[in-house]
C-alpha cells in the first residue's frame, strides 16, 4: 500500500500575554506608552486549552532538539506543527487519535471542539494586529489513482479540513512532474518565497497525499533600531570562544518591558501596534542556554511571559538570518507520545480512507526561516508529515552577546508562534 504523505508549513511560535506595552515607533527618546491591547472577546475554555497545549508541546519539542544537538542554533514553530497535526487528527481514530490528542494536551476535547478552537484561534491571530502581516493557508493534495483504482478520500475528512482549516483540496496526478511544481509554487506563494520547496520530485509512487499548512509572518519593530548604530561586535559562544557579528543597538529607550528571574533576564521587543512581540531571554553567565531550556517549567514560563515592568533600557542584540531543518521530527514526535501513528500494524487513519488499514506516518520533517534586522522580523516554517501505507533596576543594560533563547508571540491571547535558541549568529 502506498504511503500517505502529509506536509505542513507554518511559521512563528507566538506566545501572548497581558503586559503593558512599549512606546511609539518614531521617537526612541520619549515614547508614549500604548494602551493595553485587548482581545475582541474572551477566549473560551477550549481555545485556552489549545493554546496551553501548544505551548507545552513546543517547550517539550525544544527540549528534545536541544538535547539532541547541544550548542547548535534551533528555530521551530510549535504553532505550525500543532496546526498541521490538527489536520492529521481529523483522519485519526482510536488509540492513534488519543495519543496525538494527549501529546497536544487536548484531553477532554472532542473532535468538534478541537476543530472549532483551531479555526477561531487562526482567525484571532491573523486579524489581531493590522500593522503586522500574519497569514495562514492550508491545502490538501492527493493522488487520483492508487493500485489501479481511484483513491477516494473520506468526505468527512475533507469537509472538516475545509470547514475548520479552510484547506484547498486538490486531486491530481502524482505521476505528472508538473504536480511537484504546482505544490511547491503554492508553498512559495504562501510563504512569500522564503520557503520554495517542500516536495522533491519525482513523487514516490507510494505517496498518496500531502497536507500542507503554510504560515508567514512579517512585522516591523514598534521601536526600530537605527542602522547607523549597528556595528561589529563579539558574540561569546558556548565553548568560550567568540565570533564577530553585526550588533544592533537601542540606547536609553524608556518604557521597555524588562524582567528578571533566579538565573535569567529578559526583554520584550514589540511589533506593529504591539499585538506581537519577540521575547528574548538571556541566562546568567554561569548557566548555559541549553541547560536553562532543559530546566524550563511552567513557573519559569509564566515569569518570562508575564512578569514584566517598565524600565529605561540600553539593549544590544545581533542581526541574523537563519535557515533551520529538522529531518527527524518523526523521532521527536514519537518520543513525545505519538507512537502508534508511525507503525502500520498499530496506526488507525481510517477516517482518511477506511479501505487502507495500514496508513501510517512514514516520515516527518520541519523547516524554518527567520531574518532579524533593524526594521523587524520576517519568518516562515514548513512541517512535513508523510503518511504511508503499511524587581528590575530603573535603568538596565543588556547585551545578547552570548547564547540566548527567544520567542515570537502574540501578546494578548498567549498563543505561541516561534521559539529558538541562538548559539551562534554567524552560522547560517
Amino acid at each position: 500500500m502506498k504511503p500517505f504523505a502529509m506536509l505542513f508549513i507554518t511559521t512563528l511560535w507566538v506566545m501572548t500575554t497581558t503586559c503593558d506595552l512599549i512606546g511609539a515607533r518614531d521617537d526612541n527618546k520619549d515614547p508614549k506608552p500604548f494602551e493595553r491591547r485587548e482581545l475582541p472577546r474572551e477566549l473560551d475554555t477550549y481555545e485556552n486549552q489549545l493554546i496551553d497545549g501548544s505551548t507545552w508541546f513546543g517547550m517539550e519539542l525544544m527540549q528534545q532538539v536541544v538535547e539532541a544537538e547541544p550548542g547548535s542554533n534551533h528555530f521551530v514553530s510549535p504553532l505550525s506543527i500543532v496546526m498541521a497535526i490538527g489536520m492529521l487528527l481529523n483522519g485519526a481514530e482510536g488509540e492513534t487519535y488519543e495519543q496525538i490528542q494527549e501529546m497536544l494536551g487536548l484531553e477532554g476535547m472532542d473532535r468538534q471542539q478541537i476543530n472549532e478552537a483551531a479555526r477561531s484561534l487562526t482567525e484571532l491571530l491573523t486579524t489581531f494586529d493590522d500593522q503586522v502581516t500574519f497569514q495562514i493557508a492550508n491545502s490538501i493534495w492527493y493522488r487520483n489513482e492508487v493500485r489501479g483504482k481511484a483513491f477516494d478520500v473520506n468526505p468527512d475528512f475533507i469537509r472538516d479540513n475545509q470547514e475548520f482549516f479552510n484547506a484547498l483540496i486538490q486531486q491530481t496526478d502524482f505521476n505528472d512532474p508538473a504536480t511537484v511544481d504546482m505544490i511547491n509554487n503554492w508553498v512559495a506563494e504562501h510563504t512569500e518565497g522564503l520557503i520554495e520547496e517542500i516536495v522533491e520530485g519525482p513523487i514516490d509512487p507510494l505517496t498518496v497525499m500531502y497536507l500542507i499548512n503554510a504560515i508567514y509572518f512579517n512585522g516591523e519593530w514598534t521601536i526600530q533600531f537605527d542602522p547607523k548604530q549597528t556595528g561589529k561586535s563579539l558574540f561569546i559562544l558556548a565553548d568560550g570562544s567568540s565570533t564577530e557579528v553585526d550588533m544592533m543597538r537601542l540606547a536609553e529607550v524608556e518604557n521597555m518591558q524588562y524582567a528578571t528571574g533566579s538565573n535569567w533576564q529578559g526583554v520584550n521587543l514589540y511589533y506593529g501596534d504591539a499585538g506581537f512581540a519577540m521575547t528574548l531571554v538571556l541566562p546568567d553567565e554561569q548557566t548555559a542556554v541549553d541547560e536553562w531550556i532543559r530546566d524550563m517549567d511552567r513557573e519559569t514560563w509564566n515569569e518570562i511571559t508575564r512578569g514584566y515592568r517598565r524600565v529605561t533600557i540600553d539593549l544590544e542584540m545581533p542581526k541574523f538570518e537563519l535557515e533551520y531543518e529538522m529531518e527527524d521530527l518523526a523521532k521527536v514526535l514519537e518520543s513525545l507520545g505519538m507512537v502508534d501513528a508511525f507503525y502500520p500494524e498499530l496506526s488507525d487513519f481510517s477516517r482518511i480512507n477506511p479501505e487502507y488499514e495500514d496508513l501510517y506516518v512514514s516520515d516527518a520533517r520541519h523547516k524554518t526561516f527567520i531574518r532579524v534586522d533593524e526594521e523587524g522580523t520576517e519568518a516562515a516554517a514548513v512541517t512535513s508529515v508523510e503518511i504511508g501505507v503499511t524587581s528590575a533596576p530603573q535603568r538596565v543594560q543588556i547585551r545578547f552577546d552570548r547564547p540566548y533563547f527567544y520567542v515570537i508571540r502574540e501578546v494578548e491571547s498567549n498563543s505561541p508562534l516561534f521559539m529558538g535558541v541562538m548559539n551562534n549568529p554567524a552560522a547560517q
